[in-house]
């Protein structure tokens, strides 16, 4: 109905809005930027999640943050007083343990990245490496004593904190290995945090990876459709029925859009309303995944469009 025509859903008939809202059966909303910014929930974020479960609609949250498991985003959730299980959560760390369990992989998982990645793999029973270690010898003394774990078959990379030049170099190792599946969990280079401030994400650790081995990485986090193919797959929504609400557009406007969900981008987080308004005057049709079919200033302001 409105496929990519950024259309403001605040300057239409409320009766119009509504209607067009009562088409969906299942909502599909991103965490940071939508219902919560860090420690603090987003004002109204929380009634309107609430109150769209008890209209019998099917709700998820979905997340390229891979530093904590489902569940933790789940607990993080109802702290917040969001009603959410952690079946109903979508995170780029699953995404990647369960890609690999799809394959019934058998050997060892590197990882370099944060305790989701682990946990995800882990409960699906396939065993993950993390190794801690600073380069406190000259680099060529330390690649040449480099020891590698010949069971390691795929490498996973996340946004890792504890980053430095031996992290580097023994993941990179194992990449040079062709027969080593190349994982990533997003392509988020930064998170910005206020006052000029950004933290640095998934896709800067890719870069440089990519950098390093020549190999480009499979990235399983949004805005690739693999992080709902199961809920399709088994029927659990329908694309057509399928609303996605976000606020970036690179991630989670243009994971609507290979999916074929509608979407609603929101003004509460990353991306603005002048940046969607830049990509439609350029007119460049292979942007156009990235424009949204509409957009609410906040998801609280839906909340009057469906009471």
């Amino acid at each position: 109905m409105f496929k990519h025509t950024f259309t403001d859903l605040t300057k239409l008939p409320k009766q119009q809005v509504r209607q067009w809202l009562s088409s969906f059966k299942s909502v599909i909303l991103d965490a940071d930027g939508v219902l919560w910014h860090f420690s603090k929930a987003i004002d109204g974020a929380v009634d309107t999640f609430n109150y769209l479960n008890t209209t019998g609609r099917k709700t998820f949250i979905i997340s390229n943050n891979s530093e904590i498991s489902r569940q933790e985003m789940a607990d993080k959730a109802q702290g917040f007083g969001i009603e959410i299980k952690e079946d109903n959560v979508l995170t780029s760390s699953f995404s990647c343990a369960n890609f690999l369990a799809v394959k019934n992989f058998q050997k060892k998982v590197f990882v370099m990245g944060e305790k989701g990645v682990h946990f995800e793999l882990e409960k699906l029973g396939i065993c993950s490496l993390k190794m801690s270690e600073k380069l406190e010898k000259p680099m060529h003394e330390f690649v040449t004593e480099l020891e590698l774990d010949p069971d390691v078959g795929a490498v996973i990379v996340g946004r890792d904190e504890g980053f430095n030049m031996a992290k580097l170099v023994r993941t990179g190792s194992y990449l040079l290995n062709p027969d080593v599946i190349f994982l990533g969990t997003c392509l988020d280079a930064a998170y910005p945090i206020g006052n000029n401030r950004v933290m640095v994400g998934a896709g800067a650790t890719l870069a440089a990876m990519k950098a390093y081995t020549g190999r480009s990485p499979l990235v399983l986090g949004k805005p690739n459709p693999w992080m709902a193919s199961t809920l399709m797959k088994s029927g659990a929504i329908k694309p057509e029925t399928t609303l996605m609400v976000g606020d970036t557009l690179q991630t989670d406007m243009h994971f609507s859009s290979n999916c074929g969900f509608q979407s609603l981008m929101v003004g509460s987080g990353v991306n603005t309303p002048k940046e969607v308004q830049q990509i439609i005057e350029e007119g460049d049709p292979k942007k156009k995944v990235l424009v949204p079919d509409t957009y609410l200033p906040s998801l609280g302001h839906m909340l009057e469009f469906l009471c």
